[in-house]
């Protein structure tokens, strides 16, 4: 079962629902999963029923949770559970302010299905970073509308180009990788910051597997939180996108 997961975390983030379901090549993705979990976070009863109105079987497959007072690192220990009781064997994480690139019109989603369910176990593919980044010369898998470099988060440590290792940028990954990175020592931290510190440094010391692309496809484009330095150049890129 191929199972996407969207997260909404805290207050205030009502226009980024709006620009959601105007992305229409996220959404078009979406509808090739079985199952759509949105999962909101100590969020308004307002933001909610929001989605709700607006989705209307837009998104097919949707499956909502909602959490109160828990510690963010608990809500991923739950839903987790939740993924392995429904039968997922592929997963695609994106945050709620996760949206396309312009690279990505020529993507076939088919295509990209296939290639991932191709893999079992041990598979990771960056949504985001390219090979671009990344200073290796591994050979690439070519397709027809997209190529694959098999690098690890070694070549991402190693990169100049990029201070992440890991984070929580979007990706698809099959279902023994959320082992691999939410462990139980992940579930011990009382915040999503200290959390993501944790998987950095974890992973600038452990290598696994996180192939990357030779296109950006989608990513976080930060407009509300702690990390808006680039929000008024987000706005840009979403509006000459046709998003805002």
């Amino acid at each position: 079962m191929l199972v996407s997961f969207t997260q909404t975390y805290g207050t205030g983030r009502e226009e980024l629902i709006d620009i959601h379901f105007r992305d229409k090549r996220l959404i078009d993705l979406k509808n090739h999963f079985d199952l759509n979990i949105y999962s909101f976070h100590n969020c308004e009863q307002e933001t909610i029923n929001k989605f709700k109105k607006l989705n209307k079987d837009v998104i097919k497959n949707v499956v909502i949770l909602e959490y109160t007072d828990k510690y963010y690192p608990e809500t991923v220990k739950k839903f987790k559970a939740y993924l392995k009781e429904v039968g997922c064997t592929h997963f695609f994480f994106s945050q709620d302010d996760t949206f396309s690139k312009e690279e990505n019109k020529d993507i076939n989603w088919e295509e990209l299905i296939e290639y991932v369910k191709g893999y079992d176990k041990d598979f990771m593919l960056s949504l985001y970073n390219t090979d671009a980044i990344l200073d290796i010369d591994n050979p690439i898998e070519e397709k027809v509308t997209f190529n694959v470099l098999k690098s690890t988060t070694s070549d991402f440590y190693n990169s100049d180009k990029t201070p992440w290792s890991m984070d929580d940028t979007p990706y698809i990954c099959t279902i023994d990788m959320l082992d691999e990175i939410y462990d139980e020592k992940y579930f011990t931290f009382e915040n999503i910051w200290d959390a993501e510190l944790y998987l950095m440094d974890k992973y600038d010391k452990k290598c696994i597997n996180r192939f990357v692309t030779d296109k950006s496809i989608f990513r976080n484009y930060n407009l509300f939180g702690k990390s808006i330095g680039m929000k008024v150049i987000f706005r840009k890129i979403l509006k000459r996108n046709g998003l805002l």
